[in-house]
């Protein structure tokens, strides 16, 4: 089913069918789909064994079976939170940790750039934005489907912010937000159209784009790194939003370098939440292939023991 008609269909029946319904029947279509989305479940459980090598057989298929279910709630989120204000976004649905992080950064009068990765539903925190009172905008990947982006940003753009395609011109765009002292929100994680850089991960090499490092070296803005995860329970509406200190960026004057040298430093950061949240993390190609699954010997273990593999 196309894209559009999809959140058509699920935006209408969240109209008649209360919420917690609508999500146990998007549970139950990702269930009963497995079958046929075999090679993505593969690609999804090869994902989850590099993260988790300890976890049996059985923990790793029921940690794949849950991130395929995760993005059939994601859907959900995104034809039902149009209907939901910011602010109340904001006081009934998140549970914020870290917002002085934010606020400090905005407040300075430099650009921020806000990144995170595929968990659970990041965008509930950009909705958050528009509550605040914090200008923003969001840059995200372009996809093989145009129709398909089409009705994903049409749903995103209810929110209040400003989502622009990973263009030429949309980067243009944001690079002046981030000069103006506004906010600018990327995901990290997933490097759909390639050029993105191969850095230690999970004790390997990956490619990660480098979008997020090279907007805030550009703008000369901070960095802030956050993550959102859904909260077990009934109500499928509910997440913690963290938001971390500034990444300290690392110059010596060559972008390529500092640019490579500090997407290294983000998936370290990320590492660990990644490990904790891996059955929440919604990403279904490998960082790794592109990188031709290469060891990573860390020259300084002692430092970073986290990107050791055991």
């Amino acid at each position: 089913m196309p894209t559009s008609v999809a959140l058509t269909v699920l935006a209408w029946l969240g109209r008649f069918l209360p919420r917690r319904t609508l999500y146990a029947v998007a549970e139950t279509a990702a269930s009963l789909a497995l079958p046929f989305l075999e090679r993505r479940r593969i690609r999804i459980r090869n994902n989850l064994q590099r993260i988790r090598p300890d976890d049996t057989a059985r923990q790793l298929n029921r940690a794949t079976a849950e991130a395929i279910a995760e993005t059939a709630r994601y859907y959900v989120d995104l034809a039902i939170l149009p209907s939901i204000t910011p602010q109340v976004v904001l006081d009934q649905h998140l549970r914020v940790d870290g917002l002085e992080h934010l606020l400090d950064a905005h407040r300075s009068g430099r650009g921020v750039v806000l990144t995170t990765a595929h968990i659970s539903n990041p965008e509930v925190a950009v909705k958050a934005l528009a509550a605040l009172d914090i200008p923003a905008v969001a840059l995200v990947e372009r996809l093989d489907d145009p129709r398909h982006l089409e009705a994903v940003n049409a749903a995103r753009a209810a929110v209040g912010i400003e989502f622009l395609t990973a263009t030429q011109t949309g980067v243009a765009s944001a690079l002046r937000a981030l000069r103006a002292g506004g906010v600018v929100c990327i995901l990290w994680d997933r490097d759909r159209q390639g050029g993105g850089s191969c850095v230690p991960f999970f004790g390997r090499q990956a490619r990660f784009p480098v979008g997020a490092i090279d907007l805030a070296i550009r703008a000369d803005a901070a960095i802030l790194p956050l993550y959102a995860v859904r909260r077990p329970g009934s109500d499928r509406l509910q997440f913690d939003v963290t938001f971390l200190p500034p990444l300290e960026l690392l110059l010596k004057g060559n972008r390529a370098l500092d640019t490579r040298t500090n997407i290294a430093g983000l998936a370290r950061l990320f590492e660990p939440i990644i490990a904790e949240h891996a059955h929440l993390w919604r990403v279904t190609e490998s960082p790794w292939a592109p990188c031709r699954d290469t060891p990573w010997d860390d020259p300084h273990p002692r430092t970073h023991p986290e990107a050791v593999a055991s």
